[in-house]
């Protein structure tokens, strides 16, 4: 869509008249429309849904002609519409005529009319011609509401209050764990009230784009859903979103087959963790560019891979290194503490690692930032203190950081004045407005007076630390209680790191632990006894293990393989409850039975390892008692029928020796 304000026409945007034209991709003509107003020229983007609104000059659109002004028609454009200024190119402003004929656009010589220079001007944007113009820091407000205040007949008004407050929290709660899914950086403000909530503010840091398909505007009764884009900072021209300018950001990354990266502000916030298998540099570039621009780049070796000297090169950040490679129980140390109070975790080793490197990069950063932050505070000037921050760790001192900022917003102001050849679009030339001009000036020398004083006193004031610094440097190399105390802190070093790792695993044992009793207690199941092999010496270790063998004991016998008879007879004569094995019909299992003890197989019940201890399903116990049943039933049949051979026996020795002594008498 091409605009272009009409000869004439009033000059303040509010009561312009412009002249729209709409182009598809081959520059057919799909829409003319002249005499409409600003706002028409909003609906008619609605209706049509651009991909681009060309002008010659930006401010044309702008109320008030301000930058504030163009901030505020940016953010009622829909999603995905850019502007693009058709007369500026990387070098600077061109006439129109210029600008077409760049791009191959044959307009002729004369000065075009209103409505042709708006089809020039999309035919232009349609052959990829101009400049992106947008903002250095564009973030998306999501506005959670109450609703329109329909009371409905028949509720008190304080359960109709309840209802809607907690209709708004669910609503709240809903974008937030949308926002989350997406992985999308937000800040988000509540205002309670009894029974949920009042309002939620969310601040996106995307474009609204990005949010397209998450959250949808809504209006109803109960509550309200609200999308707003707002532009803030300084006035960016570019062909795309990158060549913004975003805030500036501390990256760490472990490079290799698998690639960590990690992502903070300059409060030390984790902004993003990731791992990619991989990867390369265009993908790596494409991650950290939807969340700033990279001030420092860090890792946790000191002698970094290639791809981490390219991608800072790349990204035209600092190189932070380490002074020696960092020890794991260090970058857990330092992963644990960056990520306190975020909902971030590395779930990776590559995350952590990434993670460490970037956070020490910004402890060792730290103070400086805070110097920064205490030094504008007293100033106070307004100037992107995060600008100055990254300027700072790129080795400037603070005053130049300072003065670098205020000749960016300088620039600022004279591209403002002169968006383009503007004084050719008017029918009557406009004298320059020189009372502005001679004001800026002004303040300029203003400023500059100020910072040189500021600068020379800062700079007596770093000479005067530094100084200090190499002495103190020198007496301590020289004190050998200093490097007694280094030995000492080295030594503590790695007790520490080795008591972290003694903690860590004492954590898990009682995580398991707890588990354990949690099942013990549900009454499903019962502590066993666990042996490899059913020998005198695995017994004795488990004795000393646990303690020893006590009646009605769960023994639960891995190895059925090999045994011995003296541990059979031990765990008879403990007078255990039941042994689990995995073979019932193994000659251990028969040695077992022989002496009373009941066997069950293994496979048949559930098995757990938690905490050290064994646990079996307590049913064991109940098919034990049935098992030792069927033991005794069997021993006393075995009774009975050796008693009734040896009677039998009997019976036929005293019949044969009857049949002797009549035989001897006759």
């Amino acid at each position: 869509m091409g605009v272009d304000i009409e000869s004439g026409s009033p000059e303040t945007p509010e009561r312009a008249r412009y002249s729209v034209a709409v182009v598809d991709q081959d520059l057919r003509l799909v829409l003319k429309a002249q005499g409409v107003s600003l706002a028409g020229v909003v609906r008619l983007c609605w209706e049509r849904r651009p991909n681009v609104i060309a002008v010659d000059n930006v401010f044309e659109l702008a109320p008030g002609g301000s930058a504030e002004g163009l901030a505020k028609f940016l953010s009622l454009l829909p999603p995905g519409t850019q502007l693009i200024q058709v007369t500026a190119t990387e070098e600077g402003f061109v006439d129109i005529r210029e600008a077409a004929k760049r791009a191959g656009l044959d307009v002729g010589g004369q000065k075009p009319s209103s409505a042709k220079t708006a089809f020039i001007a999309a035919a232009i944007a349609a052959r990829g011609g101009g400049q992106r113009v947008g903002f250095s820091r564009e973030k998306t407000y999501i506005f959670v509401t109450r609703g329109r205040g329909v009371h409905s007949g028949g509720w008190s008004q304080s359960r109709y209050q309840r209802r809607v407050r907690a209709s708004v929290k669910i609503a709240a709660e809903k974008v937030k764990e949308k926002l989350e899914q997406a992985n999308l950086d937000y800040d988000v403000y509540y205002r309670a009230s009894e029974g949920g909530i009042e309002s939620a503010t969310f601040i996106v840091y995307a474009p609204r784009e990005r949010l397209i398909g998450l959250v949808r505007p809504h209006r109803g009764v109960d509550y309200t859903i609200r999308v707003e884009t707002r532009y803030e900072g300084e006035l960016a021209f570019g062909n795309d979103k990158g060549s913004l300018n975003m805030r500036p950001v501390i990256v760490g990354i472990d490079a290799g087959m698998t690639t960590g990266l990690a992502v903070l502000d300059f409060e030390g916030k984790v902004l993003h963790l990731g791992s990619y298998k991989e990867v390369d540099r265009g993908e790596i570039l494409s991650v950290i560019s939807k969340l700033g621009r990279p001030a420092l780049v860090a890792t946790d070796v000191k002698d970094p891979p290639d791809l981490v000297k390219k991608l800072a090169a790349q990204l035209g950040a600092q190189l932070y290194l380490p002074d020696y490679d960092l020890l794991v129980a260090e970058k857990e140390d330092l992963s644990s503490r960056a990520v306190e109070g975020s909902e971030l975790r590395p779930r990776t080793p590559h995350e952590r690692d990434a993670l460490a490197a970037a956070y020490r990069a910004y402890l060792d950063f730290k103070s400086k930032l805070s110097q920064v932050e205490s030094y504008l505070s007293s100033m106070d000037i307004d100037v992107d203190i995060d600008e100055v921050k990254a300027d700072v760790i790129k080795g400037l001192t603070i005053a130049e950081a300072v003065e670098r900022q205020i000749e960016r917003l300088m620039s600022a102001a004279s591209a403002g004045q002169a968006q383009g050849p503007q004084p050719e679009r008017r029918e009557q030339p406009k004298e320059c407005d020189t009372s502005k001009y001679e004001l800026l000036e002004a303040q300029k020398v203003a400023l500059e007076k100020q910072v040189q004083e500021l600068r020379a006193g800062l700079d007596n004031a770093e000479r005067e630390l530094e100084e200090l610094r190499k002495r103190l440097k020198v007496e301590l190399l020289r004190d050998p209680e200093v490097a007694k105390l280094k030995a000492e802190a080295e030594k503590a070093k790695a007790l520490l790191a080795d008591a972290l790792k003694r903690s860590e695993a004492l954590e898990a044992q009682l995580e398991d632990l707890r588990g354990a009793l949690a099942l013990l207690r549900s009454g499903e199941f019962l502590v066993a006894r666990r042996l490899s092999e059913l020998k005198v010496q695995e017994l004795r270790r488990s004795e000393a293990a646990f303690g020893e063998l006590t009646a009605n004991e769960i023994v639960v016998i891995d190895g059925w393989a090999q045994f011995e008879q003296e541990a059979v007879d031990k765990l008879a004569k403990a007078n255990v409850a039941v042994v689990v094995l995995a073979d019932v019909s193994s000659p251990l299992a028969n040695a077992l039975r022989s002496r009373g003890i009941p066997t069950l197989q293994a496979s048949k019940y559930r098995v757990i390892e938690a905490g050290g201890l064994t646990l079996v399903e307590a049913r064991v116990l109940k098919d034990a008692e049935a098992e030792r049943s069927k033991l005794r039933s069997r021993a006393s049949d075995y009774l009975l029928e050796r008693l009734l051979k040896e009677y039998r026996l009997s019976r036929s020795m005293t019949s044969r020796s009857k049949d002797v002594n009549e035989a001897n008498r006759g």
